[in-house]
């Protein structure tokens, strides 16, 4: 099979311009440049980060007519900032201690100081399960676009209700923007599949990469050590994780009767070890620990399936890469910001997943970026 690049072979140096203008008079003494690679890192971790984050060019659009904040500045925020600069467009990138401007997103005072009517706000400060929606109202209020990464089905659920005030205000809610809900609305549509009555969606994450802190909390707070299932396109097998996909996906596809998300933890005796931290009381414990031990034990190399079931024939869409297969998971929030930026005309109110980008754009991207999209009829 031949090898597709990925994101360690295309990392270039280069330093994406953030005018001082951009941030406002109020923040002003906050701002600084966004960084040549994303975060604060040292030794062996600096280069590990700045190995995976690519660089790699594409056709560029219009230039945005609106201002694009990226809230975190944690792997998924830093990641996605620089995915904007590739393309063209210089996010201001809030968090509360790093970034250019400092926001607390739990902070009524601090959304409305950083706010301004027109923004298109991209957030990826999860764990998602622990965040109530005072961002997204405060952002209905001023009138900005949220696109968020969340995987959390509560979370979903709330932005969800928000619906009708969004729509009357003009704002545009694009929740659960990645791998769960996002790419899997684009597999469906891209399988031809019209009334899809199941959708499993099975998750390897590059372990190696993408694990810390706050994504070890998602998937503790979120598992079900009882069910596992062997994944159809490899030799892997996933415990079940309560997910955002299964209150959004049926708002597209109402024949769905289910829609199942399986996650394989993707390095050597993670999950045994999380199931017996689990089962003893020790998360706390594991939450600190995990990070560090899936980056120096996990794999590079990961990948996201989603199997569909419609009357009988049975389909499925992998998407995996070598490297760098977190961009999956980030680059459906970039096109998403690259639409709203350059003011695409999209209906207010929580934007359905199957909505919120165009697959084959999408798919493009992706295998542009080393990521091999590959849709296969298949019974399992």
């Amino acid at each position: 099979m031949r090898h597709r690049p990925h994101a360690r072979d295309a990392a270039q140096g280069t330093r994406a311009r953030v005018r001082r203008g951009d941030v406002g008079r109020r923040c002003r003494s906050q701002h600084r440049g966004v960084p040549r690679h994303p975060g604060h890192h040292r030794g062996r971790q600096r280069g590990a980060i700045r190995s995976v984050l690519p660089v790699v060019r594409l056709p560029r659009g219009e230039a945005p007519l609106r201002r694009v904040i990226v809230l975190g500045a944690g792997f998924f925020g830093r990641a996605i900032a620089r995915r904007l600069a590739d393309v063209g467009i210089a996010p201001v990138v809030a968090s509360r201690s790093r970034g250019d401007v400092r926001i607390d997103v739990e902070d009524d005072r601090a959304i409305r100081e950083v706010l301004r009517q027109g923004d298109v706000v991209v957030d990826t400060v999860g764990p998602f399960q622990t965040r109530s929606t005072r961002l997204v109202e405060g952002a209905i209020e001023i009138g900005c676009d949220v696109v968020d990464l969340s995987d959390s089905l509560a979370y979903a659920r709330a932005v969800l209700a928000l619906h009708d005030r969004a729509a009357s205000a003009g704002v545009r809610l694009f929740t659960s923007c990645s791998a769960i809900a996002t790419v899997a609305a684009s597999a469906i549509r891209a399988s031809g599949t019209v009334a899809p009555e199941t959708c499993d969606l099975f998750l390897a994450p590059a372990s190696a990469e993408t694990a810390n802190p706050a994504t070890v909390r998602a998937f503790l707070a979120s598992v079900d050590w009882s069910r596992s299932r062997e994944f159809p396109a490899d030799r892997r097998r996933g415990h079940r994780v309560e997910s955002a996909a299964a209150a959004l996906l049926p708002r597209s596809w109402p024949s769905l009767r289910w829609v199942d998300f399986w996650v394989d933890p993707n390095a050597p005796f993670a999950a045994r070890s999380l199931a017996l931290a689990s089962r003893f009381g020790l998360m706390s414990l594991l939450s600190a620990v995990a990070p560090l031990s899936a980056r120096l034990l996990g794999r590079r190399e990961g990948s996201f399936t989603v199997a569909l079931s419609e009357q009988g024939r049975y389909s499925l869409v992998r998407l995996a890469a070598p490297r760098g297969s977190y961009l999956i998971a980030a680059e459906p929030a970039v096109l998403a910001a690259e639409s709203l930026g350059s003011g695409a005309a999209i209906p207010p109110g929580v934007v359905r997943s199957d909505a919120q980008v165009d697959p084959a754009t999408l798919f493009a991207r992706l295998r542009e970026l080393g990521v091999d999209v590959r849709p296969s009829p298949k019974t399992w």
